[in-house]
Order: C-alpha cells, then sequence, then structure tokens
C-alpha cells in the first residue's frame, strides 16, 4: 500500500522535500515565468493580426524590390580581351624592347619608371 501511495505521488510530480525532481521542477517553473512575462505575450488579438499583416507587407515590398533590381544584380564578366591585357600590362617577366598585344594595339615595353620601379611604360606602335 505504502509503494502504491509513494508510486502515485511520484507519477503526479509530488516530491518530498530535499528530492532532485523537487529542484529541477521549480527551475522549470521559473523559466517558464519568465517566457510568460513577455511584453508580447500581453498584446490584443487586432494588434497582433495588425503587426502580421506589416510583416507580410514589408515582406511583399522587399520581394518587388528584389525583382524590380533583378537587371543590375546580373554579373557581367570582363571580357577576355580586357583580361588579357590587364595580365600583359602587368607582367613582371617584360624587358625592355619586348612588344605587347592589347585590346587598345601593339605597344612596345620601354622598362619599368618611377622611384619605386614598379610603373611600367609602354610606347604605342603606329600601325604602318
Amino acid at each position: 500500500m505504502v509503494a502504491l501511495v509513494v508510486t502515485i505521488h511520484a507519477w503526479c510530480g509530488q516530491a518530498w522535500a530535499g528530492d532532485e525532481v523537487s529542484t529541477a521542477g521549480s527551475t522549470v517553473e521559473g523559466e517558464a515565468s519568465d517566457l510568460v512575462a513577455s511584453p508580447d505575450s500581453h498584446i490584443s488579438r487586432e494588434d497582433w493580426k495588425r503587426r502580421i499583416g506589416e510583416a507580410r507587407s514589408r515582406a511583399e515590398q522587399a520581394r518587388r524590390e528584389w525583382k524590380l533590381n533583378a537587371p543590375l544584380r546580373t554579373f557581367v564578366p570582363d571580357p577576355p580581351e580586357k583580361i588579357a591585357t590587364e595580365r600583359v600590362l602587368s607582367d613582371d617577366t617584360l624587358k625592355p624592347g619586348d612588344i605587347v598585344s592589347t585590346d587598345k594595339g601593339f605597344f612596345v615595353f620601354r622598362g619599368r619608371s618611377g622611384s619605386d620601379g614598379q610603373a611600367a611604360d609602354f610606347a604605342p606602335i603606329a600601325p604602318r
């Protein structure tokens, strides 16, 4: 009979003082009271519906703007000619007298100039 009473008390969540179950239960109750104290939990149904409607309107506006700006978001890679020109003009292995072909025509490399020796000097070659 005593075992049946102890089982019923334990199953119903009632425990004696000092049991681990009773301290764990008070922690869960404390966390639940923190959740209930949220200011958003005390809004009226109309306010809640109004907030949902405003959020939907903002989302719809963002979708429309995203669609309108789609052409601006497209990535247009540089043409291969431009990439090749940039590569050849910044080539560190060029020696004075080397001729390079770019998207603007042929150029002769004169050498490095400037105080740092990093600025490349090119002269255009006139077509015949």
